[in-house]
């Protein structure tokens, strides 16, 4: 005896071997997460030179598109080049990118370098200053909560002497490093292997750059054949558009993020020089590059920088403090608007969701890169439950949910609205037709025609 299942039953069936193979997916990669999280990092570091050469090409490629449009301006008068065109936009935009990391390494790392070096070397006077600050204010508690105060002293003198330990350690590497000295050499041979990789890797993804820059319409026409090829066509139409409306939300937030901390880091470099702070330029690139997360980015800058001038010269932490919060009142009202609108459209909530989940994963990459994603991600599943809504006849609108009578009248209402045309169609017609058999109830009946008035109009009869 054949046992058949209809076709609603074959769908519970796939539903159900689906779920048990992801339940099983799940359960093995839990049982054994670390041999899978080692597998992951051995993948990444194999495929570092790919993943470099990816995002860079994304990253440039909107300034190769700009130098293609601009070269072709030169190149195109009399007749099209498009290979010359190419390859000279792809040259121009790798070689701003090198020409940018260079110069802001030449740039930066020496000063940065000589203000750590300054840290260290003026830290254990800056602890001794706030030793005594931490006894005047708690030498209180030495009479009414001695136990309190032990505890307080104890875990000061702990972190007072690893401070001091670190900075033994360290400062003898940062002076070589420096100076240029034989320590210097004694570290690069000491670390020539994985220097090798790393210049290997950045010279590959370097290389897979210029080739994905060079043919990137090939490249993804090849991806959308793979994706024709293996779902269906509908499937694609959706998976296209998704992607478009990530890239989109993802470039135009890092493109106009990354303009704005620069600008907000400059603005503190020239106002902290104004106010003769201390570690000018390291609090500049900390306040610049953690202003790059949204909105919780600034306090997370702000925070240690004004910690490092409280130990350094304490006088100054409140003007510091001003400055930065005016600063930031700055950005978040004019500057970041003007450059950036509003290209998250996200709550609250949701943005401290994507930079608790990004962060703890992928550390500050993750905090950067989250958001934006999950802003794209937020607007689809928006638009998806907006249609949903729509072709059940309820309100897209939030407000109309807060409560359950709002919500139940507004699902009520379209299906009365669809209900009562047809039956006033319905009854209208009923009407007329019931008025039309009146009317031809109350008529007297057309008298048939006579055989003989026919005859009379005979033309034949006279024959």
């Amino acid at each position: 005896m054949k046992f058949r299942l209809d076709e609603r039953q074959r769908g519970y069936t796939r539903i159900a071997i689906w779920t048990f193979t992801m339940c099983l997916v799940i359960g093995i990669a839990v049982w054994r997460l670390d041999s899978l999280l080692g597998f992951l990092r051995d993948v990444l570091r194999v495929m570092a030179p790919v993943l470099i050469g990816l995002i860079a090409a994304y990253l440039l490629s909107p300034l190769q598109n700009w130098a293609e449009q601009k070269i072709g301006l030169l190149t195109d008068r009399k007749t099209p080049h498009p290979r010359l065109k190419r390859g000279l936009s792809v040259a121009a935009a790798v070689l701003v990118l090198i020409i940018a990391i260079v110069g802001l390494v030449a740039s930066i790392v020496p000063e940065l370098i000589s203000s750590i070096k300054n840290l260290l070397v003026n830290l254990p006077e800056y602890l001794t200053s706030m030793s005594d600050w931490i006894n005047a204010h708690i030498a209180s508690l030495k009479g009414d909560q001695p136990q309190l105060y032990s505890v307080l002293v104890s875990v000061w003198d702990s972190a007072q002497n690893a401070l001091n330990n670190f900075a033994d350690q360290f400062e003898p590497k940062l002076d070589s490093i420096a100076s240029g000295g034989a320590d210097l050499i004694s570290i690069v041979t000491s670390g020539a292997v994985s220097i090798f990789k790393w210049f290997t890797n950045i010279l590959l993804g370097l290389i897979i750059t210029i080739y994905l820059l060079y043919n990137k319409e090939r490249y993804l026409a090849q991806a959308r054949k793979v994706l024709y090829a293996t779902l269906p066509e509908e499937k694609v139409h959706g998976f296209l558009r998704i992607g478009s409306h990530v890239s989109y939300t993802f470039m135009h937030f890092f493109s106009g993020k990354t303009l704005d901390s620069f600008l907000i880091a400059l603005l503190c470099f020239i106002g902290m020089t104004i106010l003769k702070m201390p570690y000018v330029t390291l609090i500049s690139i900390l306040v610049g590059v953690t202003n790059i997360i949204p909105f919780f980015g600034p306090i997370i800058g702000a925070v240690p920088s004004a910690l490092l001038i409280l130990l350094s010269e304490p006088r100054k932490v409140i003007p510091f403090v001003i400055f930065i919060l005016v600063l930031q009142q700055f950005d978040g009202n004019f500057l970041g608007p003007k450059i950036l609108g509003d290209s998250l459209g996200l709550p609250m909530f949701w943005i401290l969701f994507a930079i608790t989940i990004g962060g703890g994963m992928f550390g500050f990459i993750g905090m950067v890169a989250f958001v934006p994603l999950f802003a794209a991600v937020y607007a689809l599943f928006s638009d998806f439950l907006s249609e949903r809504l729509h072709k059940k006849g309820l309100p897209p609108e939030t407000e109309c949910y807060m409560t359950n009578e709002i919500h139940y009248s507004a699902a009520k209402k379209p299906a009365e609205e669809d209900i009562k045309p047809a039956e006033t169609a319905e009854s209208a017609e009923t009407e007329a037709s019931a008025e039309a058999g009146t009317e031809t109830a109350g008529a007297e009946p057309a008298a048939p025609a006579e055989e003989g008035d026919d005859d009379e109009d005979d033309p034949d009869e006279g024959r």
